[in-house]
């Protein structure tokens, strides 16, 4: 064995660093936590006996297990297309449905956002284009969206869609004041 004092001075501190970096990798990983070294040892990778909070992902004792593939209708505003159109459509549609809603307007003039190249892409509900659609075409729309037009099959239900497309058709292009209400 040679003695610290018989290794040349420019090898001493390589030497040195090289035994403490092999002392630390084996060190390392000879540890059991689920990291090779555990600094600061957290309360979830140590076995505790105690409940220090409620599972996560238990059921509320009020939960009422419900099997269907439609959403259940919603009781309040459920005969009121005008309600439905207000919440989801007003934004960009604008309250006489003319296209000239709020955020529209600000995805076309901060966004570059354009919505007549297309006849169906004109937001403007008593427009010839919008006219033209029969019940089906309009649904269509709704359901699968047009540009910046998101789709409402998912949130909306197909009772709820029928009652917008009363709305939009009697109200809003026919000007019918009875189905305004």
């Amino acid at each position: 064995m040679t003695r610290i004092s018989s290794i040349p001075g420019r090898f001493r501190l390589p030497l040195l660093l090289a035994a403490m970096a092999t002392a630390g990798i084996v060190a390392a990983g000879c540890s059991q936590g689920s990291y090779p070294l555990d600094i600061f040892y957290e309360m979830h990778y140590q076995p505790s006996y105690k409940a220090h909070e409620p599972p996560r992902l238990s059921v509320p004792a009020s939960a009422v297990p419900w099997y269907g593939s439609t959403a259940p209708e919603p009781t309040s505003f459920a005969g009121s297309g005008k309600h439905i159109f207000e919440a989801n459509c007003v934004m960009c549609h604008g309250p006489q449905g003319l296209g000239n809603g709020p955020v529209l307007a600000r995805m076309i003039v901060d966004y570059g956002y354009q919505t007549v190249d297309l006849p169906i892409q004109n937001p403007n509900l008593t427009s010839e284009a919008a006219n033209s659609l029969d019940r089906a075409g309009l649904r269509g729309v709704i359901e699968g969206g047009v540009s910046v037009m998101p789709s409402f099959k998912k949130l909306l239900t197909p009772n709820q869609i029928d009652l917008v497309l009363d709305y939009v058709e009697g109200c809003i292009q026919d000007g019918d004041a009875a189905a305004c209400q």
